[in-house]
């Protein structure tokens, strides 16, 4: 179904030729909203590069953000689109956790829509998506090779059942947050990308689990700018490919000198890699050398011999995580999960990569207990399972008013009238105070006659809630 769904896209999109003329979009800003004439309940964010004009074919990154925020994205990625001219289509439709069926609506609405109005270079279309999206992506662009040159990864790899193989007819550049929950997965992609024999590139960010920041989103449309020179889908632009190294030596260089020997070490093999071929031998053999100098150093290898021993440790106690949230009370699980033990060393371990090894371990605890499971109980109604995980989410982040305002809502559908305002009142003591929601949420339906609850909507009313 997939396979014939883009081969129906395609054919009903021919290369370089639009088939109506498009209207007067503003160039060089961001259009939120573009309805699709066939279906308009399929609207996309529009930016086209101010240079834009119909008498040639564009490149176009399609985006696919997993909680529908076509803007949000497009705005990420507008300097980028700017800077190499670009048209983006950002989807206000996509979704993660849930089929694949709504990302492949909204790129079928996408691709046909910016296929009718403007002249798209059909050798040169890119995707990008984040969490779930990026497993969409890669679905998507296996399903006729040739039709996605490469993909923009954030957040997530490649479908669960489906690693990367040898053959698979796009490049990719990942993105991740250090403190990611999924910085596992993503870290543990690259091997599997290498050995698949994808070009590809994987980047660090200081971030948790998000988009890459604007000048890494540019830098991933660098890479592909770097890539589409080596296949031939755009001509070799010899200014361009002099900034982009200088930009690389230069990162490199500052790594180096900063002592972060890894990062360094990636930056320095990642230039020789994406230059090859496209500027002078010396200038790559000189790259290569330097990542060659810094893998033979022993203070270098005994790094990455303790990056993998915190990273094996990391993944075995994370497997163990299950087991102990099968405990029969929360406060057993928090123990078991040693929860007050990793809070410390995110805040004051020993090193650098031991504090980011806790707050990425605690995240990942953090979206299973706060969002995942209770999600998971919540469609059995299973009320005090929810309670549970909430519990343990509280005690990952006692900050975070989401956490209690979702415990508060559990404790309503229970019947727990007193609990449930209690925990509303300490999500308003930690920064929450969306009344409108709270009136719409019918979780607290049972409560609207309650005093205690009367009360509390009217002291959250007087503070502006």
């Amino acid at each position: 179904m997939r396979t014939a769904f883009v081969l129906a896209l395609l054919l009903a999109a021919p290369a370089f030729a639009a088939e109506a003329p498009a209207p007067n979009f503003p160039l060089g800003q961001v259009v939120e909203k573009v309805a699709c004439p066939a279906d308009p309940t399929e609207t996309y964010a529009l930016y086209l590069p101010s240079g834009y004009t119909p008498d040639r074919a564009w490149p176009i990154l399609y985006a696919m953000d997993p909680r529908s925020r076509g803007t949000h994205v497009a705005e990420r990625f507008r300097a980028a689109a700017e800077k190499h001219g670009y048209i983006i289509a950002s989807s206000n439709n996509t979704l993660s956790d849930t089929t694949i069926d709504p990302n492949v609506k909204a790129l079928q609405a996408m691709w046909t829509d910016t296929h009718a109005r403007f002249r798209i270079d059909d050798r040169r279309v890119y995707l990008a998506g984040f969490s779930g999206t990026v497993r969409s992506a890669c679905t998507l662009a296996r399903g006729v090779p040739g039709s996605i040159a490469g993909i923009i990864g954030a957040g997530a790899g490649f479908p669960y059942p489906a690693p990367p193989k040898k053959g698979d007819p796009f490049v990719f550049f990942g993105t991740v947050g250090d403190k990611d929950f999924n910085w596992y997965e993503v870290m543990d992609l690259e091997p599997s990308l290498q050995a698949a024999g994808i070009a590809h590139r994987i980047e660090v960010f200081d971030g948790v689990h998000q988009w890459p920041p604007e000048p890494l989103a540019t830098r991933a449309l660098d890479w592909m700018e770097l890539q589409a020179m080596k296949a031939g889908t755009r001509p070799k632009d010899a200014a361009l490919i002099e900034a982009l190294w200088k930009d690389a030596q230069a990162r490199a260089g500052a790594a180096e000198a900063a002592g972060d020997r890894w990062l360094a070490w990636r930056l320095w093999s990642g230039a020789a890699e994406d230059f090859a071929g496209l500027r002078d031998a010396a200038g790559v053999e000189e790259a290569a050398a330097k990542a060659a100098k810094l893998k033979a150093d022993r203070a270098f290898q005994r790094e990455v011999k303790e990056r993998e021993a915190r990273l094996r440790k990391d993944k075995e106690f994370l497997m163990m995580a299950p087991n102990a949230l099968s405990s029969p009370d929360p406060w057993s699980a928090v123990s078991a999960l040693k929860i007050h033990d990793l809070r410390k060393k995110a805040k004051s371990g020993r090193t650098a990569d031991e504090r980011l090894s806790a707050q990425r371990v605690l995240n990942t605890l953090a979206v299973q207990t706060t969002y995942y499971l209770p999600q998971k109980f919540t469609e059995s109604k299973d009320w005090d399972r929810v309670i549970f995980f909430l519990t343990i989410g509280v005690e990952i982040d006692p900050e975070e008013p989401s956490v209690y305002y979702d415990r508060a809502a559990a404790y309503a559908r229970k019947g727990d009238r007193k609990k449930a305002v209690a925990d509303l009142r300490r999500a308003v003591e930690k920064g929450w105070k969306d009344l409108p929601v709270l009136e719409k949420d019918e979780a607290f339906d049972a409560l609207r006659q309650d005093e205690a609850y009367k009360e509390f909507v009217k002291s959250l009313a007087s503070v502006g809630g």
